[in-house]
């Protein structure tokens, strides 16, 4: 790589040509002045040369270009009619494989739904087992109201035992107060 030029306060971006000019007067002579007026000429005359060689390289590079568009243009035609033929295979091709894909979505959505069965029939089971227990404290305080209370210390025992496997769970505190209040409404020793 090429080094970098140093760069002089022309190219500086808040560069002042009036202030640049005015300083120079100030503390050049005349030899002087004429000496930076010949050193400038020759960078604008560089910069030139070097704006016309870009031109004409980028220039060349266009032509390149198009010459290589034209060649493959001209080896392409000779292949259009092969393509032409070959856009109904590739359409039955496609349709062959679309027909296919279906075909086994519709085989994999059937042992999907089969092996999901049981799956589905836990969830539900689950999901019961949770309404069951979030209806404990209503279910208990009738129990205890009709006068029912060996079922309600049984059922008690139930929920008890799966709100101690879901301490943690929102809710299952609250749920656990509310049914422990109900029992020990009546008599205290039969609640714990």
């Amino acid at each position: 790589t090429l080094p970098e030029p140093e760069r002089s306060e022309l190219d500086a971006p808040g560069f002042d040509a009036e202030a640049y000019v005015q300083g120079l007067l100030e503390r050049e002579s005349l030899q002087g002045l004429l000496k930076i007026e010949n050193g400038l000429i020759n960078e604008i005359r560089g910069l030139d040369g070097e704006k016309k060689a870009l031109v004409y390289d980028n220039y060349s590079k266009l032509i390149t270009a198009t010459d290589t568009i034209r060649k493959m243009r001209t080896n392409m035609d000779p292949l259009i009619p092969t393509t032409s033929t070959l856009e109904p295979a590739i359409a039955h091709i496609a349709e062959t494989a679309a027909a296919l894909a279906e075909t086994l979505h519709g085989r994999s959505e059937k042992v999907n739904e089969e092996g999901d069965g049981e799956a589905m029939v836990r969830k539900k089971q689950q999901r019961e087992t949770v309404r069951w227990v979030l209806a404990a404290p209503d279910r208990l305080k009738t129990l205890v109201d009709e006068g029912r209370r060996q079922e309600a210390v049984e059922d008690w025992e139930k929920v008890r035992g799966l709100l101690g496997k879901w301490k943690g769970v929102e809710g299952a505190d609250e749920v656990e107060a509310q049914c422990l209040k109900i029992m020990s409404e009546g008599t205290g020793s039969d609640a714990g």
